[in-house]
């Protein structure tokens, strides 16, 4: 975040904080989500806090405040209900939603806990296993709070991500892909964007990375199922 925050402050940008992932993660001690003007959360199924699906926005600006209030509620006038003076969208969360959010944000720091176990656990049956690229658990400015588990598979193991998940789908393990280059992206080619640009590092990621099983109710004996299977497929 420092080269980002360097640059908005010299050119005196407004910062969108895209912390989708990371409820619960830190930077240099400070909480993702506290960065940004506007920072946004998303509380999808696979998420540390999920509400079903849905996320939050946060803001220390009034303006900004209101102006999202509006947006999520079609942009109705005070008073007015039903006359607009701008095009809105109708992404209001339910009270149901909103209690469990809220239930499962009491239990935040237990939930990281938690995977921080299941991290500690999968690197240590797999930190012996050739060909793998783990997780580091921890940078100069971040401990991991594991959202995923994801390993990258070296080249010379001679199958990429998409054949590996293939295999341990085979044996009734659900895997999920690292997420696609944006500039490979058939409705951004399709738009003229990208026009012959090159990402080697992305296109990488994308081909030989994957996810393994990490959720809350993933239980110890299907973790040590999942490690032997890996174990297995690079053995």
């Amino acid at each position: 975040m420092d080269p980002v925050l360097a640059l908005v402050a010299h050119h005196g940008l407004k910062l969108i904080e895209d912390a989708a992932e990371a409820i619960g993660q830190t930077y240099r001690g400070r909480p993702c989500g506290s960065f940004g003007d506007l920072s946004t959360f998303s509380f999808y199924p696979n998420k540390h806090i999920t509400t079903g699906e849905g996320g939050m926005v946060l803001t220390d600006d009034d303006d900004l405040a209101a102006t999202c209030r509006g947006l999520r509620n079609l942009c109705f006038q005070p008073g007015k209900r039903f006359v607009h003076e701008r095009l809105g969208w109708n992404l209001r969360m339910t009270n149901l939603q909103a209690a469990l959010g809220l239930a499962q944000l009491e239990r935040l720091d237990e939930f990281i806990a938690r995977k921080r176990a299941m991290g500690a656990a999968y690197t240590e049956r797999l930190r012996e296993v050739p060909g793998l690229q783990l997780p580091l658990a921890a940078t100069d400015t971040a401990e991991n709070v594991y959202w995923v588990y994801g390993v990258v598979l070296e080249e010379a193991l001679g199958f990429d991500a998409e054949e590996a998940m293939r295999r341990l789908g085979a044996l009734g393990i659900g895997t999920r892909p690292f997420f696609w280059p944006m500039h490979e992206q058939p409705v951004l080619r399709g738009m003229g964007l990208f026009v012959g640009e090159e990402y080697p590092v992305a296109e990488e990621l994308a081909r030989r990375g994957f996810y393994l099983p990490s959720g809350l109710a993933l239980t110890e004996a299907q973790q040590e199922h999942v490690a032997t299977a890996m174990r297995e497929l690079l053995g």
